[in-house]
């Protein structure tokens, strides 16, 4: 690794996050380096704590437009550090096996890397830009891979209440795809996660006559829940349906048991409903006379932002750094950008590519992340200067 280049202050702050074993919900001090490259500038910071989350809201100016960059400080756990090229919080620079040079570790990805160009985007467009027009500002929060108590969706109703609505919302979460610069998210689908039990009558597997099976049953109807809802549209991908967990058993191998249980998910597009899929579910339980009992959670509703200006924007920005026009996607899962939209704020996600995150051995390019921080930038420039 002696032939690692040198480190631009992008690329530094992001390894100095990344060094910071930030758990969900846990934020080791990121979320305070992140302040000391702002509280310079004259940025207004408050903490949010709530169940154990840390939420930091950096602010710069006052009035409209407000422009708010939206991140998180927390990560998933690494699994099997012995696993990994390189320890996970070590924060390696080195070469991948194409001789790129990346920086490695858990939250390079996903996503110290943007928070490292937030912050510092921020910095540089306020140290030339003092009197800028209207706000800008970081919310971060320390629990967006967990459950999510405490955290933005909390933020979002405090900002209602003290009127601090954001006119526009960046969210840094990792978009690119191929290569960096390809892709900006423009929404994304809802969440709706079910534990179903299907019930039966426990008895021995020599008497079938006397029994029930669960498990036949929750087999077929898995099955018929795994026909297509729709087929998506002109900007949302189709209505996806997944098992996460299925448990059924008594441990022994003579005897069915009396239930079984399967926890699900919806990806749900804007032609769906919470209503809508229970009522599908409903149907399908309907015709195939089964006896269950089903628990619904509601992660997020989809959300779509409107092609206005802070598209139009950021697609000049990617297109002034990168040379290349970012396609528009509501491809992936959810982020936290879904409990600012509702507030009528335009929510856009841009950050560097997905390939690794949540991975074992998890990298960025170093190359990219200096051009993250300038589109950054750039937008900011368009936006307040």
């Amino acid at each position: 690794m002696s032939d690692v280049p040198h480190v631009s202050e992008t690329v530094a702050l992001a390894q100095s996050l990344i060094k910071r074993r930030s758990l969900t919900p846990h934020d080791e001090g990121c979320q305070d380096l992140l302040v000391s490259y702002l509280s310079p500038l004259g940025f207004r910071t408050e903490i949010f704590c709530e169940t154990g989350t840390i939420n930091l809201l950096a602010l710069h100016g006052s009035g409209r437009p407000f422009t708010l960059f939206l991140g998180h400080s927390d990560v998933v756990p690494p699994g099997d550090e012995s696993a990994w090229k390189y320890p996970p919080f070590a924060s390696v620079i080195a070469p991948d096996d194409s001789g790129r040079c990346m920086l490695w570790g858990r939250g390079a990805a996903d996503m110290k890397s943007s928070d490292a160009a937030m912050t510092l985007a921020l910095r540089d467009f306020v140290a030339v830009h003092p009197d800028h027009f209207g706000t800008v500002g970081l919310l971060i929060t320390s629990n967006e891979e967990g459950d999510g108590a405490g955290g933005i969706k909390n933020v979002a109703a405090k900002l209602k209440t003290m009127n601090l609505v954001p006119d526009y919302c960046l969210v840094g979460e990792p978009s690119c795809n191929a290569v960096f610069g390809d892709t900006i998210k423009i929404g994304r689908r809802g969440s709706l996660t079910a534990l179903i039990t299907v019930h039966g009558v426990q008895g021995h597997v020599a008497y079938p006559e006397r029994l029930v099976n669960p498990i036949h049953h929750m087999a077929a109807l898995i099955s018929a829940l795994q026909e297509p809802l729709d087929h998506g549209n002109d900007v949302f991908p189709p209505t996806s349906f997944e098992c996460t967990n299925l448990h059924a058993g008594t441990g022994a191998e003579n005897v069915v048991p009396g239930s079984c249980t399967l926890m699900c998910n919806w990806r749900f597009n804007n032609m769906q409903s919470k209503d809508s899929i229970i009522a599908a579910v409903d149907c399908c339980i309907e015709k195939l006379k089964i006896k269950a009992s089903i628990d619904y959670t509601l992660n997020g509703e989809p959300f779509l932002c409107p092609q206005k200006e802070l598209c139009t924007k950021l697609q000049q920005a990617i297109c002034t750094v990168c040379g290349q026009e970012a396609k528009l996607s509501t491809a992936g899962g959810t982020s936290d950008g879904r409990f600012i939209a509702p507030l009528g704020t335009q929510v856009l996600e841009f950050g560097p590519c997905a390939t690794t995150i949540h991975q074992v051995n998890e990298r960025v390019a170093i190359a990219d992340l200096d051009k993250l921080k300038e589109i950054y930038r750039l937008l900011l420039l368009k936006l307040h200067a």
